[in-house]
């Protein structure tokens, strides 16, 4: 289960409607003038051709650098003069210079008008120490014990993807983890987590009414930490039991993908203030290794059972929680959206369905690895033979 639902989304005034690619290109290929110029009197370096997508994982230079967006706290607030910064806060928003000593924030950038000179900003370049393989360690969690009253199909998912070997059953490695041993098919059962701090069961959210999964995953993350066997393996993928993924589409997507020495993750859903959303999680292996071996400190300096803006969005569950504890531990992030097309993520909708939160999407010609959410088997299956093809 995921807590994306509680995730707030960015207010800062829309510049126009726009597909999940389109205008974002324009304002990629403007940061990469930007990165080009700021490095034009130290180094001479080669730019890769921007990709069509809205994110920082396209702005790469050849020279060992990458792009990473630093922490939410330490960028630009959507409406603040982004140019000290060189970096916006929110998920999707990039910082464009629109006049002398200005910078804004923004989705995408038009120039001329209200928008000024629409200079593109260097971004925060890291040295890349590795470009992983492909090799990835995939893990769901199933919850017998939802809190609600409202019947869970997510065995009967894991158990439907079982035995077609499809979503993480088709990894390299993969663990399902659960509170409880149930079966998967072909003598493969959950590996049960204990809750030993007796935080499984202290908070529900707010609309679902299912208890926050903050304090079982903590278990799931040492368990997986104690077992090893993400160690042998370039990339910690965590996918909900309903969201329709593809392994092979995400190593495609990930093929060219650098990794600096403090490791990266890859935020989901963009014009939000956090956008690492729980349907599908992308580690690098050591932004896993630094999240689990901190799990203590993040797990007391994090006020995670209050949650971000003193609570107003309640507490925080496992996705955010990961992604805030990174953030404190200085793993860098990047933008990547076009790994899911999630019903949960408002950006992913459709025209007139934004603000439905219980849009789902359709599946046919859709290519992104990850599809999100069928929460019953009938729909699940239906999905899975539409997008297999696209």
């Amino acid at each position: 289960m995921s807590d994306s639902d509680t995730l707030l989304t960015v207010d800062a005034g829309r510049q126009g409607p726009f597909g999940r690619y389109g205008k974002i290109a324009a304002m990629t290929s403007a940061l990469l003038m930007a990165v080009v110029a700021a490095a034009a009197t130290s180094t001479m370096i080669t730019i890769r051709a921007a990709l069509p997508r809205g994110d920082e994982h396209s702005i790469t230079g050849l020279d060992q650098m990458i792009v990473v967006k630093p922490a939410y706290e330490n960028c630009a607030q959507a409406k603040d003069n982004c140019l000290i910064k060189r970096c916006c806060a929110p998920a999707g928003y990039n910082c464009f210079k629109t006049s002398p000593g200005t910078g804004k924030c923004m989705r995408a950038c038009t120039p001329g008008g209200l928008n000024g000179t629409c200079e593109g900003v260097a971004p925060h370049m890291k040295q890349a120490v590795e470009q992983p393989g492909g090799s990835l360690f995939c893990f769901s969690v199933y919850t017998e014990n939802t809190g609600s009253s409202k019947t869970s199909h997510e065995l009967e998912l894991l158990q439907l993807q079982h035995k077609s070997s499809a979503s993480l059953f088709s990894c390299a490695e993969w663990a399902v983890y659960s509170d409880v041993v149930a079966p998967l098919g072909g003598g493969d059962v959950t590996i049960k987590v204990d809750d030993v701090k007796g935080d499984f069961h202290l908070m529900k959210r707010k609309e679902a009414k299912t208890w926050i999964n903050t304090g079982m995953f903590v278990q799931v993350w040492t368990a997986i930490h104690n077992a090893g066997h993400y160690k042998n393996h370039n990339w910690v993928i965590k996918v909900d039991a309903d969201a329709v993924f593809f392994p092979y589409k995400l190593v495609n997507v990930l093929r060219d993908v650098a990794v600096p020495a403090q490791g990266i993750y890859l935020e989901n859903c963009k014009f939000v203030d956090w956008g690492y959303f729980g349907n599908l999680e992308v580690f690098s292996k050591q932004a896993f290794e630094t999240l689990v071996t901190n799990l203590d400190r993040c797990y007391s300096e994090l006020p995670w059972k209050v949650g971000v803006h003193g609570g107003k969005y309640g507490p925080m569950g496992e996705d955010l929680f990961a992604q805030k504890c990174m953030d404190l531990l200085e793993v860098g992030r990047q933008e990547n959206f076009g790994l899911t097309t999630d019903g949960a993520c408002e950006a992913d909708r459709p025209e007139g369905q934004t603000k439905n939160k219980k849009y789902v999407p359709t599946c046919a010609g859709v290519s992104t690895p990850s599809i999100h959410p069928f929460k019953k088997p009938e729909a699940y299956e239906q999905c899975l033979q539409e997008a297999v093809a696209a």
